[in-house]
């Protein structure tokens, strides 16, 4: 992740997938995996194929990741936002974002990607990074806490509630939108 200008951020190896299919994905990988375990050995459990049966899981889920991964970027210009999804860039004119499903990087230390933007013809753009654990990365947290706050202060994106249900589509468990009342 770098940050070129205020208004311009980079983050490196993204992915752009809805959470629901980034599932499916490890889904199948488990399931191959564990179904070329049980045409091989049958119902005889040995500890050490097990062993070596959730290692290429955890390799293929990896890999798949990873190729779907890319570099992307974000400028905000006077009256629109520029994505650059692995050198293909896209403009959406900021009209046509109505709200943000995130974490809040200004209550919590954390340093994992995670931000849908939703956009007022039903769709959304999703942004989470390639690993899903959460450790505290000083200078990564920092920069997302800035572009959190640049997003908001672009859009005009002020008021957030915490989302408290689990809904494997949602990105953050707070969400950001615009005040109707403007």
């Amino acid at each position: 992740m770098k940050q070129e200008s205020n208004k311009d951020f980079e983050f490196n190896e993204i992915i752009t997938l809805k959470p629901l299919l980034i599932s499916l994905m490890v889904l199948l990988v488990v399931v191959f995996c564990m179904s070329v375990y049980y045409f091989v050995l049958g119902v005889n459990f040995k500890l050490s194929f097990v062993m070596i049966t959730f290692s290429i899981m955890i390799l293929g889920v990896m890999l798949i990741l990873k190729a779907n991964s890319s570099t992307v970027s974000f400028s905000f210009t006077e009256d629109s936002l520029i994505v650059n999804i692995g050198g293909r860039a896209s403009v959406y004119i900021k009209e046509d974002i109505i709200g943000l499903y995130s974490l809040n990087y200004n209550l919590s230390k954390s340093s994992r990607m995670a931000f849908e933007i939703l956009l007022n013809n039903g769709q959304s753009l999703y942004f989470s990074d390639i690993q899903f654990n959460d450790k505290k990365e000083a200078l990564k947290h920092a920069a997302l806490k800035r572009f959190l706050n640049t997003f908001l202060k672009e859009i005009d994106l002020h008021e957030f509630k915490e989302i408290k249900s689990l809904n494997m589509n949602r990105m953050g468990q707070y969400y950001f939108y615009k005040n109707n009342e403007s």
